[in-house]
């Protein structure tokens, strides 16, 4: 079995989908976006991430703390939208928790508030699509 080195391990992690492996984005956003582009697949993310605040919320006013047990649940939300509809590369430690993911999860929340998220994912598709072209 091959080492896996450092470089092999993030390259493994940054995979898009099974299909594509290689792609010419270093940073994570551009490969978040090209993982979460179907329009259910996005909903059940947002809906994960209303989720998780209203419990933090409710175990806070409620003064049940037995409540934030029920947090890892909501990431079951956003990988049943990765499972059923947008078929792409799930790794289990940004499954589990990552500030990465989180952050990213974040930033795409904003980004549909102000109406800037598909531009986000028409753009990277884009880049992909050029890169694809030349390397073939």
């Amino acid at each position: 079995m091959p080492k896996i080195t450092p470089i092999l391990h993030q390259k493994l992690r940054n995979k898009i989908n099974d299909q594509i492996i290689e792609h010419p984005f270093t940073d994570y956003w551009d490969i978040f976006v090209l993982k979460h582009q179907h329009p259910i697949n996005i909903a059940l993310h947002v809906i994960g991430i209303f989720i998780f605040y209203g419990l933090l919320f409710c175990s806070w006013k409620f003064h049940n703390f037995w409540l934030l047990f029920c947090l890892p649940l909501t990431q079951l939300v956003g990988l049943i939208g990765h499972l059923l509809f947008e078929q792409s590369h799930i790794d289990l430690i940004d499954a589990v928790f990552s500030w990465r993911a989180s952050s990213c999860l974040g930033r795409m929340l904003l980004r549909i508030v102000f109406g800037k998220y598909k531009d986000d994912i028409k753009q990277r598709q884009e880049i992909l699509s050029n890169y694809q072209q030349n390397v073939n």
